[in-house]
């Protein structure tokens, strides 16, 4: 993972933390709303807001790197068993946990943000906010969640164009979005 992409997630996941209303910053609401980000960014921009696989778990598709950083910055060391040591470390040493809820212990790096990922993380976290549980579970549990959550292989990877198709992304926006991924590929 490039330097830049791991700093645009650690300033994406501050930005949530610093902005979730208070009551909304248990792990489900800050990963649904990383997700939620990432998934208006495909829709409306053609581009990942962050470079991180979207799985599909059992209460519904999360950013895995972001997720695992979460479990680490509660004491959690599992994660290390599936990511890199010093990524995780680094970006949970900026995240308190106490009784179920985490906070950021500095503010995002405005300048990793475009205006569109701000954009879309302040569109994510008014809508999380305003959803219970019940109510995430239900939008988030789609065609593409039960694909990749099904799939026999084992692979739990959503797929972004299916996601950015699923959330509503016209046809030429979703035909961008897969030659842009193609040619992101191409580039690493």
């Amino acid at each position: 993972m490039r330097e830049s992409d791991i700093q645009r997630i650690k300033a994406a996941l501050l930005y949530i933390l610093n902005k979730m209303p208070e009551g909304s910053n248990d792990i489900y609401h800050i990963v649904k709303s990383a997700y939620y980000a990432q998934r208006e960014h495909l829709i409306r921009y053609g581009i990942p807001l962050f470079r991180d696989s979207i799985c599909a778990l059992k209460f519904g598709p999360v950013p895995s790197l972001i997720y695992n950083v979460l479990k680490v910055a509660r004491g959690d060391n599992q994660p290390y068993r599936f990511n890199d040591d010093k990524i995780l470390s680094r970006l949970s040493a900026n995240i308190t946990f106490d009784s179920e809820s985490f906070s950021a212990q500095s503010q995002p790096d405005m300048s990793c943000l475009s205006r569109s990922a701000i954009q879309c993380l302040d569109i994510a976290i008014r809508q999380v906010a305003s959803m219970d549980f019940a109510q995430i579970m239900n939008d988030t549990h789609g065609v593409e969640w039960n694909r990749a959550f099904y799939n026999s292989d084992g692979n739990h990877r959503m797929d972004d164009v299916n996601i950015a198709r699923e959330g509503g992304a016209s046809e030429d926006m979703v035909q961008y979005l897969a030659d842009t991924l193609a040619l992101d590929q191409i580039a690493d």
